[in-house]
């Protein structure tokens, strides 16, 4: 008695899992790479300060 069954092994489904979480790093690191620095540029600022010297 064969054992055939159409089915991807348990190898197969590790190779699918290993590449679907390689492309997701892959698009993770793409887009902290556009996005990750989004730091605002300082700007100058003056406030007027009153001093109650007597």
């Amino acid at each position: 008695m064969a054992f055939d069954d159409d089915r991807p092994s348990f190898l197969g489904y590790l190779f699918r899992l290993i590449l679907i979480l390689i492309l997701l790093g892959v698009i993770g690191l793409v887009a902290f790479a556009y996005f990750g620095d989004l730091t605002v540029e300082p700007q100058p600022r003056s406030l007027p300060v009153e001093i109650d010297a007597r």
